[in-house]
């Protein structure tokens, strides 16, 4: 059997958005395959039965004859790619069981941002030569899929909640402005014990946590991609100052945000 990743991605366009309020049209069909890869920013989404939220570290993948409704929940800055699927042999692969619908997510955002980084100068281009850099980095990115797809642990089915799935859009909108928790969890009807708990129960991790990974990767974002100082990314992540941002971001990645920055860009 074939892995996604021996499957060649054929471009037709690749288009970065930066900052996007919102879609054009909230629900559309496209007649090729169709990925949204998040830079920056959030979006909820239904593809047939799947739904959920992407942010930084997801990509979105909807196949050609499929309703593709999407709502931009916080700014989105995201490469949108039209492509079909080639084998090793040439031909068409219009479905296949490798290729997952719906939401990608990846661990090693250090990676998938170095490959946005890299598009980003090619993306908007029609001409072949240009599509065909941008395949060689999505072919990198669906390598890194497979590589983390055969890694990981089988985890345990949890149930849906679907309020700590409001409880998730609410933190991704407010997510970098001031802040307060505890507020969020009087709007769920909660107090903070049982907020946490039953947060912590569906998504794995504290709302703390949740609320610092979306920062953190905003961070890593406007650190690669933009010339801001220290101080400026702080205020547009919803930190106070830059010194408590180069505290955190040391203790959760292991080093600077200047060392980060040197390290990614090129």
């Amino acid at each position: 059997m074939q892995c996604l990743w021996n499957l060649n991605p054929r471009m037709s366009q690749c288009t970065y958005w930066f900052q996007k309020q919102q879609f054009s049209y909230k629900e559309d069909i496209y007649a090729e395959w169709v990925i949204f890869a998040v830079e920056d920013g959030s979006f909820h989404y239904e593809i047939g039965d799947r739904e959920g939220i992407a942010s930084f570290g997801d990509i979105v993948i909807c196949p050609p004859g499929i309703p593709f409704y999407r709502d931009v929940i916080t700014p989105l800055s995201f490469y949108y790619i039209r492509l079909q699927w080639v084998d090793g042999g040439g031909s068409l692969v219009h479905s296949h069981e490798s290729i997952p619908v719906g939401k990608v997510k990846f661990k090693d955002t250090r990676r998938l941002a170095s490959n946005y980084f890299r598009m980003k100068s090619l993306a908007g281009s029609p001409d072949p030569f240009y599509l065909s850099w941008i395949a060689v980095h999505l072919q990198d990115i669906l390598y890194l899929h497979y590589a983390e797809s055969i890694h990981s642990e089988p985890k345990e089915d949890v149930r849906r909640d679907p309020l700590m799935e409001r409880a998730c859009r609410l933190i991704e909108q407010k997510a970098y402005e001031a802040f307060s928790m505890k507020a969020l969890s009087d709007e769920l009807g909660l107090n903070p014990v049982q907020f946490t708990r039953r947060f912590q129960a569906t998504q794995g991790m504290t709302p703390t946590d949740y609320l610092t990974g979306l920062r953190l990767k905003k961070a890593c974002t406007l650190l690669i991609t933009g010339g801001a100082t220290i101080e400026e990314v702080a205020h547009q992540c919803g930190y106070e100052n830059g010194y408590y941002l180069s505290r955190l971001f040391s203790k959760k990645l292991q080093m600077s945000p200047s060392a980060y920055r040197r390290t990614h860009q090129v």
